[in-house]
């Protein structure tokens, strides 16, 4: 197929967030199929990785820079009722180029990654909805209204607005396009209850991990001082459930873990540390910064731990610690999308004491829970057996547009003989 590809943020390299989900579908489309790329960067550093896209999927890519104009038009949609997420990503050089795009290209599939881009092809009337694949990831409006109850004052009434205008975009794309995909059965079922004339178009397609490169029995270096239990915390450290969660975790939950190991020491591992996060650097608390190899500071953990209040989707960080055979422990929203049984593959708990409590059980036995961890990432998180769900989707699309296309040229020829008898 000729697939056009659109993204909010660059899908490569896989080295955080949803960045990670929507390059291992390109990856996989890319074996089989010619695909264009259009996406933004919010990092220039990113743009480094440009040939190297280009190169993995074959077609013509557009990489735009996001600005300062970018926060304008954010400040404009206040106005207008539109989202801001959504109006963040609007551009008409994208606009223009897609309409090139179709053009120069006999385009048979678009996946539209997030809701922000859904807009590109709510309005067309050149291209049928019905071959557009929307991967919404997540219901990112319940994301937004846990924000909003977690806040007050104008902040509560922004993120308010943000879940009420989302919402509604999700719905009408949901609603629009051919198939919309969910990254576990717990979110499609979440977006069934709210959007119930959306259900026969909703499908769930994991997230997988890269088993061949969070591997547990390879050599890696230690990080770490001697006679020191490090507890560890992965994640880009400006994102605000991950500085709460961190927050959280070094305040009331630390304290209890160091009252029975003296020894254990935090590590918050992950780029862009916000100034919250740095100032809870401490002699128990070390806060890393990016690195260049997450897994070192997997493989020689102690425990690693998922401390999040506020989540929505599959946790990245979570399955990469359950690859590398290290115990995790977690609190419910992070573990909640995870077909896992608390005590087996994972231990979860929500109140510091209860945390304190499980982390030291995994320090004292680590070896079944991690090895069942393991082996559940192997059996349910595997990308290349994940995605063959979108190729049945992508087919499945392809065979009713063909019907569709069939009846309707049926329906002409019929009318055809009909206004000439």
């Amino acid at each position: 197929m000729n697939i056009l590809f659109l993204s909010h943020r660059i899908p490569f390299p896989p080295d955080k967030g949803e960045k990670i989900r929507a390059y291992h579908i390109l990856a996989h489309l890319a074996k089989r199929h010619k695909v264009h790329v259009g996406a933004f960067i919010d990092d220039a550093a990113d743009l480094r990785h440009t040939e190297s896209l280009r190169q993995l999927v074959g077609g013509e890519c557009l990489l735009l820079s996001l600005g300062a104009t970018a926060r304008l038009k954010m400040a404009t949609a206040l106005a207008t009722g539109a989202p801001l997420s959504a109006s963040y990503f609007a551009s008409r050089t994208l606009a223009r180029w897609i309409d090139g795009i179709l053009l120069r290209h006999n385009i048979d599939r678009v996946i539209i990654f997030s809701t922000a881009m859904a807009p590109y092809f709510l309005t067309r009337r050149d291209f049928d909805p019905e071959r557009v694949v929307f991967d919404m990831v997540d219901v990112d409006s319940d994301k937004w209204r846990q924000y909003a109850d977690a806040a007050s004052g104008l902040r509560a009434w922004i993120y308010t607005r943000e879940m009420r205008t989302l919402s509604a975009l999700e719905r009408q794309a949901a609603s629009s396009f051919g198939a919309t995909l969910l990254v576990s059965p717990y979110e499609k079922e979440t977006f069934a209850q709210i959007a119930p004339e959306c259900r026969r178009r909703l499908h769930s397609v994991l997230n997988g991990v890269d088993l061949e490169f969070f591997a547990p029995d390879r050599e890696y270096p230690n990080p770490y001082a001697p006679h020191e239990t490090p507890i560890v915390m992965t994640g880009t450290m400006d994102y605000w459930p991950n500085v709460e969660g961190a927050i959280w975790f070094s305040s009331k939950v630390l304290p209890l873990l160091r009252a029975h190991h003296p020894e254990a020491r935090f590590y918050i591992v992950g780029a862009r540390p916000s100034a919250k996060v740095k100032s809870l650097a401490a002699s128990d608390v070390v806060v890393t910064g990016k690195v260049d190899d997450v897994r070192p500071y997997l493989a020689h953990a102690g425990a690693v731990v998922a401390p999040l209040k506020l989540a929505r989707g599959v946790q990245n960080k979570v399955l990469e610690a359950m690859a590398m055979a290290k115990p995790v422990v977690a609190t419910s929203p992070a573990a909640r999308a995870l077909h896992v049984v608390s005590g087996s593959q994972i231990l979860i708990a929500d109140d510091p004491a209860a945390f304190a409590q499980r982390l030291i059980a995994a320090l004292k036995t680590p070896a079944a829970i991690a090895a069942a961890g393991r082996k559940y990432v192997e059996e349910k998180h595997d990308w290349a057996r994940n995605l063959t769900r979108l190729d049945d989707i992508l087919h499945a699309e392809a065979d009713t547009v063909k019907s569709s296309a069939a009846h309707d040229t049926s329906a002409c020829i019929l009318q055809g003989v009909q206004s000439e008898s």
